[in-house]
């Protein structure tokens, strides 16, 4: 089984240029933004994989900013396309919006790309998105359409020695999704200036929340157009710990009354 995955990872279309260098689209006009707390060994796994995965595939810029009480990400390749910056914070909860924020701030690109340290997309897909952003179509767009397909263990440990999201793409019928048909966190692309002008991301909501449902139902409320490519986001395999939960009770409730507060703004 895994020489036969092997072999359809070698002869993926659209993997490798006639030289055998590997091609990469360009995609300069966009900045990737990934918001990093290390929790587990898996965690910095899934991000070395996350980021090498966007850079195999496309010529961008990638910053990572962790924020956390020590540096606990090391990345394993050094180029240029890859900007690292480490915050120090001592905080129980990592305040994720507000590190997103920060991010796209510190971009000077027209597009960015938020992503999630634990997700991989089909290159396919992000091009989708890629193309309708440029087209000026959509203030924000998803690039999968709402599923979200968890690896597990073995599964993630397989795609990190063979990364290609055809095989996830294969596999996918026989994996669990995470919140079923309606998932929209994990990635965003977008129009950097007009997502900010619609206020960015929420920085009442803290910690791990509904940060993602929130930020589509408000661009809805605001009559902004957001897109879902075609196809699923996958789900690399960790640990739960603090990042992937609520801080505590009061947290969770606070957060919760923020999506309502959005929400009672429509009409």
């Amino acid at each position: 089984m895994v020489d036969l995955l092997y072999t359809h990872y070698k002869s993926a279309k659209g993997w490798t240029c006639t030289t055998g260098m590997t091609c990469r689209t360009d995609l300069t006009d966009f900045t990737f933004l990934m918001p990093l707390r290390i929790d587990s060994k898996k965690r910095r796994e899934n991000a070395e994989t996350s980021i090498s995965f966007i850079l195999r595939h496309f010529n961008t810029t990638f910053i990572v900013m962790e924020g956390d009480g020590s540096k606990k990400y090391n990345p394993d390749f050094q180029t240029v396309n890859l900007i690292y910056e480490f915050i120090d914070d001592n905080n129980v909860f990592f305040h994720k919006t507000k590190y997103i924020n920060r991010l796209i701030e510190s971009a000077s690109t027209r597009f960015i790309a938020v992503w999630d340290a634990d997700v991989i997309a089909h290159p396919d897909q992000i091009l989708e998105s890629v193309a309708v952003l440029r087209k000026g179509e959509a203030i924000i767009s998803i690039p999968y359409d709402g599923r979200v397909y968890v690896c597990d263990n073995s599964l993630s440990d397989f795609f990190r020695s063979i990364p290609n999201a055809e095989i996830l793409l294969k596999l996918a019928p026989c994996l669990p999704l995470m919140y079923g048909y309606c998932s929209t966190g994990g990635a965003f692309l977008a129009d950097r200036e007009k997502y900010l002008d619609t206020g960015g991301e929420n920085e009442s909501i803290l910690g791990w929340g509904p940060e993602d449902f929130e930020r589509v139902k408000r661009m809805e409320i605001l009559h902004q157009t957001v897109h879902f490519a075609k196809g699923p986001l996958f789900h690399l395999w960790h640990p739960r710990g603090r990042t992937s939960w609520y801080a505590d009770k009061e947290t969770e409730i606070r957060n919760r009354r923020e999506l309502i507060k959005t929400c009672r703004n429509e009409g």
